[in-house]
């Protein structure tokens, strides 16, 4: 429902003559990283000051099933984000010269989203909520900061527009980086198993 409320609000920059400007970009990225990341990070945290996971290793469970749970849920949240956003897009406009663009950054910043997602994981599992925590939040900064630096001084000194970042996004395979993108996140599912196990002793 989210994913179709967007579309909504910005029904004037999506349908404008060139929609698929910086800024739309960056929404569409954002945005799922606000929808799908961020109740990650919450519910982990959450689970951090209740001790879930100690809880958790307490009951006749493999934490083979516990990995493949929170793996699962972050799949399908996207899967259907996607959906329900590509739908609202067609709805906005059927026109296939904004439509593929469109559902194409969608499905890229998804993939580029699942696979973070896996790596949040992967770092939690590993260090703990609180210390992986304060590499997330320097991180984050540096992530957020160097693209707008990137756009508003490299760039331009190099003669790069910003339609020219744009345009060889769209023109990446989707199908292919959603193969790449799968077979990051079943391999690194694999590896958040064993440093499960590893960083928490169990056994299962």
């Amino acid at each position: 429902m989210i994913g179709l409320v967007f579309p909504a609000f910005n029904h004037d920059r999506l349908t404008s003559p060139d929609p698929l400007n910086l800024t739309f970009v960056l929404y569409l990225t954002s945005y799922l990283m606000m929808v799908v990341i961020g109740p990650i990070w919450i519910h982990e945290q959450m689970e951090s000051k209740a001790k879930g996971y100690e809880f958790l290793f307490s009951l006749p469970i493999d934490a083979k099933d516990i990995v493949m749970a929170k793996f699962a849920v972050v799949f399908f949240s996207l899967f259907f984000y996607i959906i329900f956003q590509c739908a609202a897009f067609y709805f906005i406009s059927s026109d296939p010269e904004y439509l593929n663009p469109a559902c194409s950054i969608i499905i890229i910043s998804g993939n580029f989203c699942l696979v973070i997602s896996a790596l949040l994981y992967l770092g939690i599992f590993r260090y703990g909520y609180a210390k992986f925590g304060k590499f997330v939040i320097f991180t984050w900064v540096i992530v957020v900061v160097s693209p707008i630096l990137i756009f508003q001084f490299l760039l331009p000194r190099l003669g790069i527009s910003r339609l020219d970042i744009i345009d060889r996004m769209v023109r990446l395979s989707w199908p292919l980086v959603t193969v790449i993108s799968l077979g990051l996140y079943l391999g690194l599912m694999q590896l958040a198993i064993k440093t499960l196990k590893r960083a928490k002793g169990y056994g299962g």
